[in-house]
């Protein structure tokens, strides 16, 4: 008898063994975002047994990767990935930066929202996923076979290459086979639409993807959005800092920035009334391993004001006590800290959220589910939806509003709570300025040259540090550089304002090269501004560089110092020789600076001159630009201020 109860208890602990290793199992498979389903009283028992079927049958329908560059790619992934799992497509989001690339021709659907940063290239964290893609060992027709795909593109119709990584994706994933479930859509942001522009896209994307993974979509209705992370509390001192340093090893990144020293901020124009300012900024890099070069971009994290931080508070209804109360914002699967640092809620609305932005409709969206008055809840869902009636009302409302505080007074029974507030806001982005330095002339600094924008955040910030003040940086690596092997190639540079701020660095370089008795080729800089008492920058420097024989030639058009306005390109034609034969004895072009009407202005000088002095067809003119930028030799560092 007692030999059989032992039997019997051995028999039941091996069976355990095995039905924990199967669960165990099945615990370890691919995570996916699932609709929690509440039990009913009366459900019935077939719908039950099913529900395994059915879960299986779509488990890992789509992945939503992203590659971004300020977080607005990101903020769309998520919204396509929440909306698929209430419409019953179960979706998983995944950063290009941390994907496992091998994984990509095993995918079922893939959903790709990528950014295009500057004149077509790719993001920071979509490089190495791009390269991969378009690797040549990836073999065409074949490599995604079994993978179907829809892309979404971000840009700026400002660039000559708009949205270039949605379409060079778009394109590549045809080439390698897979098949394209719906057609690449294109968000601009420089028309304040590319959220409606999305909108729209991703309204008749899922019918689309219902069809080609032939599962029958849930009914579109307004439902609240699903909280995916919680706080977690610590009685603790908050972190030193909100970004961990990097280690002393390591170059410093988004994630890990550098924090430097303000050692310099020196207002720069001669005349500043009317509010202008233009400022020669410069940091402390001493005793770091921080390496650039004249034409790499300097990232800098900003912060929000006190003053903001408190308004945003105070709307949310955070008292004194719990502002100071050190938290984690935890995924409430991996249980990871989604912050780089455990800090008080008032350092988290200080460094992390983006409350001086523009609102977003999918923000607002789940802000508008906390409003306990139903005609207000309804009155900001209906300004929401996606017709052209909602659209024009919201940008009215955007106008007068203006962040999403301003909503959150305006719709005031919206009680949203601290743990979706920081779990849903948009996240602060780096400002990249042109560096206005070189590391051969001034290894222990590195300079920025900064316009100050009315209400701008990092422009505002950096007005009102003084020497000693800290903040976090690293640099982002640029292809806008002088040729380091080819010191005597001649270069012509292009830059009015502050588009002049990289060529302050080659003309460091340049500086430091001859004094290591190098030769150096011909330059001429093309300089605009409005006039000479009031805004010609570096004036003094660029003087002396003339008189060393630094750079050869100096033009500066002052647009508003005669009756008619002259600017860079009217000096460019008036040196149209001179260029053609720097050009023509291959030679460097430079253009810094206004993306929306200068770059594109001189371009078509450019265009002009090869066509009158190189005897060339519009078009062929066009293709001769092009072969330039191809080899590098013909380079830009654009932006759009809009």
């Amino acid at each position: 008898m007692n030999f059989a109860v032992i039997l019997l208890a051995i028999l039941l602990g091996i069976a355990g063994y095995f039905y924990l290793k199967l669960q165990q199992t099945a615990d370890a498979g691919v995570p996916v975002q699932t609709t929690t389903v509440k039990k009913r009283p009366g459900a019935n028992v077939a719908a039950a047994a099913a529900a395994p079927a059915a879960s299986k049958a779509g488990e890992k329908e789509v992945v939503v990767l992203f590659g971004s560059q300020t977080g607005t790619a990101e903020m769309f992934a998520k919204t396509l990935a929440r909306e698929g799992t209430k419409l019953g497509v179960p979706c998983v989001v995944r950063d290009v930066e941390s994907y496992e690339y091998n994984r990509l021709d095993l995918e079922r659907l893939v959903l790709l929202v990528c950014a295009t940063y500057g004149e077509g290239e790719p993001t920071d964290s979509m490089k190495a996923f791009h390269d991969y893609v378009f690797d040549d060992a990836r073999s065409p027709g074949e490599e995604l076979a079994n993978v179907k795909y829809a892309v979404f593109g971000l840009g700026d119709r400002q660039y000559k290459y708009f949205c270039e990584e949605g379409i060079v994706m778009d394109r590549r994933f045809d080439e390698l086979g897979a098949e394209r479930v719906f057609g690449l859509g294109c968000g601009d942001s420089g028309n304040g639409q590319m959220e409606e522009e999305f909108d729209e896209w991703r309204r008749d994307l899922w019918p689309a993807v219902g069809r080609a993974l032939n599962i029958t979509l849930k009914a579109n209705v307004e439902e609240p959005v699903e909280p995916e992370c919680r706080i977690k509390y610590w009685e603790e001192a908050e972190a030193p800092l909100p970004f961990p340093k990097t280690a002393s090893v390591l170059e410093p990144t988004q994630r890990l920035p550098l924090w430097v020293d303000m050692v310099r901020n020196e207002e720069l124009l001669k005349n500043t009334e009317g509010g202008r300012s233009t400022r020669a900024i410069d940091f402390n890099i001493k005793d770091t391993i921080i390496s650039y070069q004249a034409g790499d971009h300097l990232g800098i994290l900003p912060c929000n004001p006190d003053s903001l931080v408190d308004a945003y508070l105070s709307a949310l209804g955070v008292s004194k006590e719990e502002a100071d109360r050190v938290f984690s914002l935890q995924d409430k699967k991996t249980m990871k800290n989604v912050f780089p640092a455990r800090v008080s809620v008032r350092t988290a609305l200080k460094w992390y959220m983006d409350l001086a932005g523009p609102p977003k409709k999918s923000t607002l969206r789940a802000f508008a589910h906390c409003c306990t008055d139903p005609a207000q809840k309804e009155e900001l869902l209906r300004v929401l939806r996606v017709n052209p009636e909602s659209q024009k009302e919201f940008t009215k409302l955007c106008g007068k509003l203006r962040t999403i505080h301003g909503f959150l007074r305006k719709f005031d029974s919206a009680k949203v709570p601290l743990s979706f507030f920081v779990e849903l806001m948009p996240r602060v982005s780096p400002r990249y300025f042109s560096i206005s330095s070189d590391l051969l002339h001034t290894p222990t600094t590195v300079g920025v040259t900064v316009a100050i924008v009315d209400d701008g955040l990092c422009t505002t910030m950096l007005k009102n540090m003084k020497p000693g003040d800290r903040v976090p940086v690293f640099v982002r690596k640029s292809t806008f550089h002088l040729p380091l092997r080819y010191k005597d190639r001649p270069v012509v540079m292009i830059g009015p304002g502050t588009g002049v701020a990289p060529f302050i660095g080659f003309v460091q370089r340049r500086r430091a090269w001859k004094e290591k008795n190098a030769v150096l080729g011909k330059a001429i800089l093309f300089f605009g501004c409005r006039n000479k008492d009031e805004d010609f920058v570096y004036e003094d420097l660029f003087t002396r560089a003339v008189h060393d024989g630094i750079i050869t030639d100096l033009d500066v058009a002052f647009s508003r110092a005669q009756a008619e306005k002259v600017y860079v390109q009217h000096r460019v034609r008036e040196k149209a020789e001179e260029v053609w034969s720097i050009l023509q004895s291959g030679g460097n072009l430079y253009i810094c600076g206004d993306a929306k009407h200068m770059a594109k202005d001189v371009e078509q000088e450019l265009l002009a001159i090869a066509q009158r002095l190189g005897n060339m067809s519009a078009d062929a003119a066009k293709e001769y630009l092009k072969k330039l930028e191809h080899d590098e030799r013909f380079l830009k560092d654009v932006w759009s201020s809009s």
